[in-house]
């Protein structure tokens, strides 16, 4: 199976490369921040630049995100896409769901009591959301709860 993973650098980068055997077992790629990460993990990793939605440019870059994604969507053709979130995952995730592919979002292990805005906004398309604390369900009813992909 052809997997887009997607996430923001950082944590979310870090909790992603939890589910190794998944990436080992598929034909994996990975769209992320700019990060030091190692090409070995993945078939390839795309980059885009961090960028902030509180940015005086954010619309500008979100824009030139968006465009990217599309570009990188269509040079994998994934099966589907797997994101730990944030901003970095939108635009991929809703051009997958455009072209019929599933989408799975894990909610940030970070994230206990109160839902993340990325969370917010993947919960109306994703076709599996994941949660990682048992009191996210009060936000997310449809939701799965596993425990901590730690």
């Amino acid at each position: 199976m052809r997997i887009l993973f997607t996430c923001s650098s950082g944590g979310h980068l870090e909790e992603l490369l939890q589910l190794k055997k998944i990436i080992k077992e598929n034909e994996s790629y990975l769209l992320t921040e700019a990060n030091q990460l190692k090409k070995e993990t993945f078939n390839r990793i795309f980059t885009v630049k961090q960028i902030n939605r509180k940015e005086k440019f954010f619309f500008l870059h979100f824009i030139e995100l968006i465009f990217y994604s599309f570009f990188v969507y269509k040079k994998i053709k994934p099966d589907v896409i797997i994101s730990t979130g944030a901003l970095v995952t939108v635009p991929i995730s809703i051009i997958a769901k455009l072209f019929h592919k599933k989408v799975i979002y894990i909610e940030s292990f970070a994230r206990i009591y109160k839902p993340s805005l990325t969370g917010k906004i993947m919960y109306k398309f994703a076709d599996v959301f994941i949660v990682q604390w048992k009191e996210l369900l009060k936000y997310f009813p449809r939701a799965k709860y596993f425990g901590g992909i730690f």
